[in-house]
């Protein structure tokens, strides 16, 4: 489930990319989250008959909430706006260093000891993305030749997208688990429903009272970057969070995120074919390099 989801976001990167390009990336994010609720709600009371997830207790529901205001409604909202800045290829490469914000969380909260080799994969994360960001790498097609400026805000923004899914991810499991012993935890469709409704919540609550609806919502008249959202709603937000939950559920959440940590590899493909964003062999190396350096602090 976890590489499934890998796979699958790398494609919606690219879809996200261009209805950011051509809606904005508001837009986007303004909608991205009630549909996706919405399409999941439906699916959870298809299943289940109910509405509110089963065994939604006070603590599970308090880390389910974190986790999607942290993930979702932060990490998200800033990585969407770097694909459309860096493309999706120079995004998912800082994307690589959302384990290393995971085994923070994991260490304090689940009590996942770090050692000699958890430090090890920090440091080489943290030398890959350097590796990567520090070559010469102009790109090619869309995002060809960027000014430094936008690089570096770029960068910047996948940095906070890296930092929320590591953090967020690690909320899950906590809420996942369950509160009281008595209390079994929540399902990963039901979970991920909470988080999608309480980033939606946020979301609209932070933002809405900013800006015009009308203005916001007359960019759909677009209808190649209207049909990119709706493609990319449902890649995304709704089938692969949903199994990357029953992965983080289902085996460890260090494990799980590695696996999901894939994306920075498995996005060179559909960046190319689509941008014709190819890497130079440094950048490759350092992605690589970062990839590697995820898989140290877990498997272990």
């Amino acid at each position: 489930m976890a590489v499934l989801a890998a796979v699958i976001f790398s494609w919606t990167s690219v879809f996200f990319t261009s209805a950011g390009r051509r809606l904005g990336v508001t837009t986007v994010n303004l909608l991205r989250l009630p549909v996706a609720t919405l399409c999941l709600a439906i699916t959870y009371f298809i299943q289940t008959g109910r509405l509110v997830p089963a065994g939604l207790d006070p603590t599970s529901a308090f880390w389910i909430g974190l986790s999607g205001v942290t993930g979702l409604a932060i990490g998200d909202s800033a990585l969407f706006r770097s694909f459309t800045l860096i493309g999706p290829r120079r995004s998912m490469m800082l994307m690589a260093t959302a384990p290393v914000f995971t085994v923070v969380v994991a260490w304090i909260l689940l009590g996942e000891r770090l050692d000699g080799r958890a430090l090890l994969g920090i440091a080489v994360v943290i030398g890959g993305v350097l590796i990567a960001s520090a070559g010469k790498d102009e790109g090619g097609g869309t995002f060809r030749s960027l000014p430094v400026a936008v690089l570096r805000r770029g960068f910047w923004l996948a940095l906070v997208g890296a930092a929320g899914q590591g953090l967020g991810s690690a909320f899950a499991k906590l809420g996942m688990i369950g509160g009281p012993a008595e209390v079994a935890g929540v399902d990963p469709l039901g979970a991920t429903l909470g988080r999608m409704f309480w980033a939606t919540v946020v979301y609209w609550i932070v933002v809405l009272p900013r800006s015009r609806l009308t203005d916001l919502l007359r960019p759909l008249r677009d209808r190649k970057g209207s049909l990119a959202l709706t493609v990319a709603i449902f890649m995304g937000p709704y089938i692969s969070v949903w199994i990357s939950l029953i992965a983080i559920k289902y085996t460890e959440v260090g494990i799980a995120q590695v696996l999901l940590g894939l994306v920075p590899i498995f996005v060179l493909l559909p960046a190319w074919l689509v941008y014709r964003d190819r890497p130079s062999p440094l950048s490759l190396f350092g992605v690589t390099v970062a990839v590697a350096g995820g898989t140290l602090l877990f498997l272990r």
